[in-house]
This record gives structure tokens, C-alpha cells and sequence, in this order.
């Protein structure tokens, strides 16, 4: 329990040094739920390891082994009454990389995984605000690739059919060309790279920490090819979201919907969490 009550004022933290969470702090009341289990961690199918825990939470949702949620609604909704509530995130006492999320339902997140910080934050988007996946080559568990691409109803991702009515437009710098160009290529061949790379690492069977090892690499490389393109920090329309290489767009080059890098959320996602924040809060 006192590693429950540590874990948890160290992610809560970590998501009010985020903006706009940083700014709004004040309008956020936190409380922490001590539910004893007999043992330690979740349920874990794809390496046959199963326990009894308070809300059933466990891995490999939609066949994906890092997907993370309860499907024990009745289990949730009677831990969570005892306290007031609007949004819960799930605290899971593993080292193996995961989390989920979905708006008004849930989030989750593996508290010992070295990404464990942004993992909160970004589930926590997913269920709070709506944000939706702005990334492409990782695995996912939602069919991909239908020819016919319906305008998302999350703030972060368009289709962009008609760029003159850009849901974001407004936060758009004149002369800033739309779709926005960047350097793809390089980032997607290298990414489907590490992908690869991280599949093969856990079918070998190599320890969490050794995966992590290779996430660390990643996140560097990401950070600095995406931070020397010529638009990165503007806002546009950057083709490449909502797991789909084309035929979706994300508002700028990077964010914490897009990568792990240190980039913080783009102005779009921004302004959609403190929508959010404001219809809570006033």
C-alpha cells in the first residue's frame, strides 16, 4: 500500500507538469482508492499468467499484449463510488510496458514500466478528453486502410477533405500549406524498424527492462528528426494519425498523442483538454 500511495503521487505529478494540466491545477481534486489484493499485479494471458485482483484488470485486451483495461464494469463502478468521481485512471503494479484508455470509461497504466509517466498522461487524454491516437506503425488492434475515410469525431485527427475547413484552422499561420509537408518516410521506415525490432526482442523472451532499453532508443531518435523538420512547433495538417499512414491527419509534427518524446501536447490537444477542464470546472 505505501507503494500504491508513492506511485501514485509520483504520475499525479508528472501530469501537472504538463500543460494545460499545469495551469489548471487548481480546478482538479485527486483522491487514491486502497484496494488490498492477495497478490501482486494483473492478469497477464499471453505468458499464462493469471491472478485474482479487485477490478480483473488484465493485458492483451483486443488480442494486443500491451492493452490494458478492465472488462469488470460492475467490479470498477462499485470501487470507484467510494469516492466522488469523473474520470478514473487505473493504477497496475507491473513493469511490463502497458496502459489503455477510453473516453468516459477508463484509463490504466503499468506503474514500474520506465515509460510509466507518459503512459498516465496519455491515457489519461484518452479518457478525459476524447484525444484520439495520433500515431501510425505501431500495432493496433482496429481494422485499417478502408478507401473511404470518415471524418473523425475526435478533436486532434481530420480527414481533411476540405482543408478551408480545417476543424483547427484558426491556429493555423497564414502561408502555413495544408496538408503540411514533412519528412515521412524517414520517420515511418525507421519506426516500422523499431517496431519489428521490439516484437522480435519480446518473442525471444528478453526482460522488461532490456524492451524499455530499446524504447529509450527509439524516443531519441524521434525526438531529434522530428524537432529539425522544417514545420515542427507549427501547427497544420501532418498526414499520418489515428493508426492510419494515410488519409488522416494530426495538428503538428509531434505530441504526446504522436510519440513518447518530451514534446508535451500540441496547442490543438490543448485547447480540447481545457474544454474539458472548463465544462467540469465552471
Amino acid at each position: 500500500m505505501p507503494k500504491f500511495h508513492a506511485d501514485a503521487t509520483r504520475l499525479v505529478n508528472a501530469m501537472f507538469e504538463v500543460e494545460p494540466y499545469k495551469s489548471r491545477k487548481r480546478d482538479f481534486n485527486v483522491r487514491g482508492l486502497d484496494l488490498p489484493s492477495s497478490t501482486s499485479g494483473v492478469n497477464r494471458p499471453h505468458v499464462a499468467a493469471f491472478r485474482r485482483t479487485p477490478l480483473s484488470a488484465e493485458y492483451n485486451i483486443f488480442d494486443l499484449e500491451r492493452y490494458l483495461l478492465t472488462y469488470d464494469n460492475r467490479a470498477f463502478r462499485d470501487a470507484a463510488s467510494a469516492a466522488p468521481y469523473d474520470v478514473v485512471e487505473i493504477l497496475v503494479n507491473e513493469q511490463q510496458y502497458g496502459g489503455g484508455g477510453i473516453f468516459n470509461l477508463q484509463a490504466t497504466v503499468a506503474v514500474d514500466g520506465r515509460n510509466a509517466d507518459y503512459v498516465f498522461v496519455h491515457e489519461f487524454a484518452h479518457n478525459f478528453a476524447g484525444l484520439a491516437d495520433e500515431y501510425f506503425t505501431s500495432d493496433v488492434t482496429y481494422e485499417t486502410g478502408a478507401p473511404e475515410k470518415v471524418e473523425p469525431w475526435e478533436p486532434n485527427v481530420t480527414a481533411l477533405h476540405d482543408p478551408a475547413r480545417l476543424k483547427w484552422s484558426d491556429l493555423v499561420e497564414p502561408g502555413t500549406p495544408l496538408p503540411t509537408p514533412w519528412d515521412k518516410e524517414a520517420y515511418e521506415t525507421k519506426s516500422r524498424d523499431f517496431q519489428a525490432r521490439r516484437r522480435e526482442l519480446q518473442q525471444r523472451g528478453m526482460s522488461e527492462s532490456q524492451v524499455d532499453e530499446y524504447f529509450k532508443d527509439q524516443q531519441g531518435w524521434d525526438s531529434k528528426l522530428l524537432a529539425s523538420m522544417k514545420y515542427a512547433g507549427k501547427v497544420g495538417a501532418f498526414e499520418g494519425a489515428h493508426y492510419e499512414a494515410r488519409g488522416f491527419y494530426r495538428p503538428e509534427i509531434d505530441c504526446v498523442m504522436f510519440t513518447r518524446d518530451p514534446a508535451g501536447f500540441c496547442r490543438v490537444c490543448r485547447r480540447a483538454i481545457g474544454e474539458i477542464i472548463d465544462l467540469h470546472s465552471r
